[in-house]
């Protein structure tokens, strides 16, 4: 079973902004993250019904759908889904000790872009 979150992912580590006082994200991730907030949400539901009897680490597949042929980086790019499955608690901690990301690779969709998940 694969869990589909639309939205071209962004790279939440290439996108930081200083404020003057602190480090945030930039507009591109806040805007995903508003607009993916309720997916993000109900595929936790999911997931964790997904995670029954498996063991930790969980290997976790993710699968890019990209809205452009721009180049990126996998481990970039995964970093804001790892990190919206730990605050949306899919998964305890996005650490060694619970999770084994896969890169399953990607493919180029303009109009639907997004990323899929799945437990191997």
């Amino acid at each position: 079973m694969k869990i589909f979150i639309s939205g071209n992912v962004p790279s939440s580590k290439n996108s930081k902004r200083w404020t003057g006082k602190r480090l945030i994200n930039s507009e591109t991730v806040m805007r995903y993250k508003k607009n993916t907030a309720d997916e993000w949400w109900q595929g936790g539901i999911k997931f964790r019904e997904m995670l029954e009897g498996k063991e930790k680490p969980y290997t976790i597949g993710f699968y890019f759908i990209r809205n452009s042929k721009r180049a990126f980086d996998y481990v970039n790019v995964a970093q804001l889904p790892l990190d919206l499955m730990q605050e949306n608690e899919w998964i305890e901690n996005d650490n060694m000790e619970n999770i084994i990301p896969v890169f399953l690779g990607y493919e180029v969709d303009k109009e639907n872009a997004g990323v899929r998940i799945e437990i191997l």
